[in-house]
């Protein structure tokens, strides 16, 4: 009789073999196969969905392998820095940030790297980037900085870093907390060790285009036992049962039932044992996908330079000093000597199968969200942000090797003709 597990392999094997992909190059091929699917398929037998075990172990081997004290899973990346905000402000905590606060955030950002410090009472500050690394400028950290500055939600953006030294230097100088939001570079090292391990907190997401996918799913790291115990119990609800000290909170509270017993203002943003059992045979992957996504950029770059067509205009990111980056997409700034528009030019690779994104939030100070919270900016004092907004975009490495003929099609997309990429633009 055939083993489940090769029943679930076999038929992966044959649905994947008639499966085409929904373009010629979407921003991310399959990075799963049928050893996650029997992952999941263990947990769904065991009649156990919710956080449990799996999710303690994959909390366990994620710690690890970043290099982290503590890890905490959460349904999302968002969550993941929803609950260090929740954390950082959590009433109790030394050094606690409070309602007035101001954060230091870059300007190029995803929506929940600043919405968490709206929620709280907090404000952002948001300073520019580097457009040559994507990553926050450290000058203008310190020009915006005011008597208010009490925090950094640093972004490390699409597999870069944030200048570390620099940054580092300045939370230490300012005694700033630190978060580090590393929901796109999972795995990139700075002198060999891994972001989000720098911070107060570091964040991370495990969505399906990311390092690793649990489908939606993130983690939370921090340094102290204390701040873990608080992301556990702000995970689940604001209760005592995942505290380390639990039997003491409940005999403090001996008069409430201690199986209902609410420490702090929580959410419920529990990750499923599914997800965590895919996770841990993700992060046994890691590092051969990343090695595969790196090699996938260096031979389209090859490619792309050697090409008859080469015309200059397209400017490769570049790594920040001292950092070894796990990239997390092709991501590029049209030269503006090129003089086709990026609306154009993206039209003209949506139209050849090329699945392509803005540079996450493109300037953020553009958002319109912001003015309903009293948040006004001006989108020309951050002239690196309106170069990005203006001119970047990325597209897709995948987590399998690229076949040369796949490559050499890509990048003749990329350099078609002028006249070919304004046809499309119409």
């Amino acid at each position: 009789m055939t083993d489940y597990r090769d029943a679930i392999s076999a038929e992966w094997q044959r649905r994947a073999a008639r499966r085409g992909p929904a373009a010629l190059f979407p921003l991310i091929g399959d990075s799963f196969d049928h050893r996650e699917i029997v992952a999941a398929v263990e947990v769904l037998l065991s009649g156990r969905l919710t956080m449990g075990e799996e999710t303690r172990r994959f909390e366990r081997a994620f710690a690890e392998r970043v290099g982290a004290r503590h890890a905490v899973m959460v349904n999302s990346g968002s969550s993941a820095n929803l609950l260090a905000i929740a954390a950082a402000c959590a009433p109790g905590r030394e050094g606690r940030l409070v309602a007035g606060d101001e954060v230091i955030v870059p300007a190029v950002a995803w929506s929940t790297s600043v919405w968490p410090l709206v929620q709280y009472g907090l404000r952002p500050v948001f300073v520019d980037v580097d457009p040559r690394s994507l990553n926050a400028d450290p000058s203008d950290m310190e020009r915006r900085l005011t008597p208010k500055t009490r925090a950094i939600m640093a972004v490390h953006v699409l597999g870069n870093s944030t200048p570390m030294p620099a940054l580092r230097a300045l939370a230490d100088r300012h005694r700033l907390l630190l978060v580090e939001d590393t929901c796109e570079s999972l795995g990139t090292t700075f002198e060999g060790r891994v972001l989000g391990t720098f911070g107060d907190f570091g964040t991370y997401s495990f969505y399906f285009s990311h390092h690793i996918t649990t489908g939606e799913g993130g983690m939370v790291v921090c340094r102290t036992q204390a701040d873990a115990d608080l992301l556990r119990s702000l995970r689940a609800h604001g209760w005592s049962r995942d505290l380390s000290n639990r039997d003491a909170i409940e005999r403090e509270h001996a008069d409430v039932d201690p199986r209902f017993l609410f420490v702090h203002a929580g959410y419920n943003v529990r990750p499923l044992d599914l997800q965590a059992a895919i996770g841990q045979v993700q992060i046994a992957r890691l590092t051969g996908m990343n090695e595969t996504r790196n090699r996938n950029r260096e031979r389209l770059i090859a490619r792309l330079l050697a090409h008859p067509r080469w015309d200059g205009r397209l400017a490769f990111t570049e790594a920040s000093p001292g950092t070894a980056p796990a990239w997390f997409g092709f991501t590029c700034l049209l030269s503006p000597r090129f003089g086709v528009p990026k609306t154009a030019y993206l039209a003209h690779l949506t139209k050849s199968g090329v699945e392509n994104r803005p540079v996450i939030s493109g300037n953020f100070t553009r958002q319109p969200a912001l003015r309903d919270h009293g948040i006004v900016c001006d989108p020309a004092d951050y002239p690196g942000a309106e170069a990005i907004d203006r001119l970047g975009f990325f597209i897709g490495i995948h987590t399998e090797v690229l076949s040369d003929d796949l490559v050499a099609l890509l990048a003749d997309i990329l350099l078609a003709p002028v006249d070919e990429i304004e046809r499309s633009g119409r």
